[in-house]
C-alpha cells in the first residue's frame, strides 16, 4: 500500500504491513521526498512497531521533514524500532538530531570492500549481535561473497557509527 500527497504523482514510498502477535512490521521502500505522506500510515500502528527501512534508497530535505513529523508522532503512541537502515538513513541519523525520534535502531547496512578483488557490497550489521559490548571502535568482519577474502569496512568508523553513541 502507498500514498502520495499529490494525487497526480505516483507514490514515492510504498509500504507493506505484517502483523504478528505483539508486533507490527512495516517494510518501507522508495524515496522519501516532498511527495511522501506517511500520516496515512501512522493511525494503523500501535504497540511494538518495527520499521524495516531496507528499501529506502533516497531522502531529500522535504522527505526529512515528513519523516521527522511521522516518527515523532509515532513515537508517542508506539514502541518503535528501526531495522535494516540503509546508509542513506544512517547518514541522516548522524547529521540530524532526533532524526530517529525515540526509536531504537536494531540493525543497519554498512559499506564494505574487499582489498583482494575490489568487490564492494553493503552488509547487514546487528547492534545486539555485533555491538553487544557497546564497543563501537571496531566493525564486524565479513567474508567477501566474490572471492571469500576478508571484507573491510569502507567508511570512517567514528563518523559512521556516531548515531550509536547515544544507545
Amino acid at each position: 500500500m502507498a500514498f502520495s500527497t499529490k494525487q497526480s504523482s505516483p507514490p514515492t514510498v510504498f509500504w507493506r504491513i505484517r502483523e504478528r502477535p505483539g508486533c507490527t512490521t512495516v517494510e518501507l521502500s522508495g524515496e522519501l521526498n516532498e511527495d511522501v505522506d506517511l500520516e496515512h500510515l501512522r493511525p494503523r500502528l500501535k504497540g511494538r512497531v518495527v520499521l524495516d527501512l531496507s528499501g529506502v534508497r533516497r531522502i531529500n530535505s522535504s522527505g526529512v521533514r515528513e519523516w521527522m513529523n511521522f516518527i515523532w508522532g509515532l513515537s508517542t503512541t508506539a514502541e518503535v524500532t528501526l531495522s535494516h537502515c540503509r546508509p542513506v538513513i544512517v547518514a541522516q541519523l548522524n547529521m540530524i538530531a532526533n532524526f530517529g525520534g525515540r526509536a531504537r535502531v536494531s540493525s543497519f547496512y554498512a559499506p564494505y570492500a574487499c582489498p583482494r578483488c575490489d568487490h564492494e557490497e553493503e552488509r547487514l550489521v546487528s547492534i545486539d549481535t555485533h555491538f553487544a559490548n557497546k564497543d563501537f571502535t571496531h566493525m564486524p568482519r565479513f567474508p567477501c561473497s566474490s572471492c571469500n577474502g576478508t571484507m573491510q569496512f569502507d567508511e570512517i568508523i567514528d563518523r559512521y557509527l556516531d548515531f550509536l553513541r547515544s544507545v
